[in-house]
């Protein structure tokens, strides 16, 4: 069991030069510890200053040498983000000041936070449920504004409500079936096992709702990945540049410039998406262009989109056709490159491989913006989706999938006449695995594993 008994601190901002940097402390002994190393003209003790205020003062040493000139935040609990008394000392932001400060803290009371361990306690204690915890890393990690929406809806509990209120329905399923088993004489499997299985029938199909938006969640806080494939010279790393607005490829009229892999970030319309420019693919017998060669296929093999760059201004090669033939199963846009100049390829020659195609030109630009909407599409089946209480952790989509699993058992043994005893030790597994998303039945090991993923200090 989790012991909330010490004090532990962490500096809360990344380490190196900065105008600030604070360092927090929560506990039962906070304000003891600050009380030790504070100094400032008023004298009166930290836990008799007014909750949520700001004091000016001087970080001294044991000997009394002034460390820093600091501002201290006092926070008492219960209402702090641990629940617990917090202080948050903001010193300048220099490593060799945060650091003698954190020194003190320590030698005077307080031990080493571990990662995640100040959102840990506020789960402990209360203040949040495990849901809203994971989602506060996700919104430190937010990559797009629409992972940011997603993750602060999380943090304020959309998730868990919706969550909250399905177990309800569960606990209702359960108890409804129990009075059918303790009390057969009353003839009330008749009437409540056909309402049940109704009820069960409409919350399979918002299990079935949630894990269907979920690819998109999981869009919306991780991004996609869209490899940027072709043989040599058809404009793929003038078509990152052109993405990006920044000449980060490099870009020559010589074969093969391109040996290695190029990964950057772009947000369309508040969804990340990881451009990969790769190596031109053809047959070769220079050794590092291989090497290139190979990544190539590598990162189209686990993109979640592929961007089949033509060259429309000469014929298509063995090594297109080869291409255009190896992604037929995937999810791909082909795009005929250099529209600016006398096109040799249509998009009718490109009907037979059964995917999108467009036409643009990496060196004007034309046609860039109906790129982004079709790489958008691609990516998201509905996009309007952010709003909701998407499901964006994978934890949180395999327990949303083994409910159902659950749920439907218990359905199927309800419709083929079985005891109602086995419905219902079905109903209570998926009641269960609910509750593993809000923490509510959540293992400790479980708990311990996931805050371990966060950052110190928070």
């Amino acid at each position: 069991m989790y012991d909330t008994t010490d004090t532990i601190a962490a500096i809360a901002t990344p380490l190196g030069e900065s105008g600030i940097g604070v360092i927090r402390i929560s506990g039962s002994h906070a304000y003891a510890v600050g009380d030790a190393i504070f100094r400032s003209p008023s004298g009166k003790p930290l836990a008799q200053r007014r909750d949520r205020s700001i004091q000016h003062g001087l970080v001294v040493a044991d000997d009394g040498r002034p460390v820093d000139e600091v501002l201290m935040l006092i926070m008492k609990g219960p209402h702090s983000y641990t629940a617990e008394d917090v202080l948050e000392i903001q010193c300048h932001g220099g490593r060799k000041a945060l650091e003698e400060i954190l020194s003190l803290v320590l030698a005077h009371g307080a031990r080493l936070a571990n990662p995640g361990e100040f959102t840990q306690r506020a789960f402990v204690n209360g203040r949040i449920d495990l849901a809203q915890a994971e989602a506060v890393m996700d919104v430190i990690q937010a990559k797009s504004r629409q992972g940011l929406t997603s993750a602060v809806n999380q943090l304020e509990g959309r998730l868990s409500k919706v969550i909250g209120a399905m177990r309800h329905e569960l606990t209702d399923f359960i108890t409804r079936l129990e009075v059918t088993i303790d009390y057969p004489e009353e003839d009330l499997e008749d009437i409540t096992v056909p309402d049940v299985a109704g009820a069960i029938r409409k919350q399979l199909a918002s299990l079935d709702e949630m894990l269907e938006a979920s690819h998109d969640g999981r869009i919306i806080r991780d991004g996609v990945m869209a490899a940027i494939a072709g043989t040599p010279n058809a404009g793929k790393s003038s078509l990152l540049n052109r993405l990006l607005q920044e000449d980060r490829a490099i870009v020559t009229d010589v074969p093969g410039t391109t040996r290695d892999v190029l990964e950057e970030w772009i947000s369309l319309k508040g969804v990340p998406v990881c451009l990969v420019d790769t190596a031109g693919i053809r047959e070769t017998d220079d050794t590092v262009e291989k090497i290139g060669v190979t990544k190539a296929k590598a990162y189209m093999d686990k993109a979640d989109i592929i961007l089949v760059v033509i060259d429309s201004s000469r014929p298509l090669s063995e090594e297109d056709r080869a291409i255009l033939e190896n992604t037929k199963e995937r999810n791909v846009l082909i795009v005929l490159n250099k529209s600016d100049l006398t096109p040799v390829v249509a998009e009718k020659d490109l009907g037979q491989y059964g995917h999108p195609v467009l036409s643009l030109s990496a060196g004007t630009g034309e046609g860039l913006e109906a790129l982004k909407e079709q790489l958008l599409s691609l990516a998201l089946s509905h996009a309007d989706t952010a709003g909701s209480a998407l499901l964006t952790n994978t934890r949180h989509i395999e327990l949303v999938r083994q409910s159902r699993e659950a749920l439907k058992r218990a359905l199927d043994s309800i419709e083929a006449g079985m005891p109602v005893d086995c419905a219902v030790v079905d109903l209570r597994e998926a009641w269960d695995l609910l509750g593993s998303i809000t923490g509510d039945t959540v293992h400790d090991d479980m708990v311990e594993e996931i805050f371990s993923r966060f950052c110190l200090g928070k």
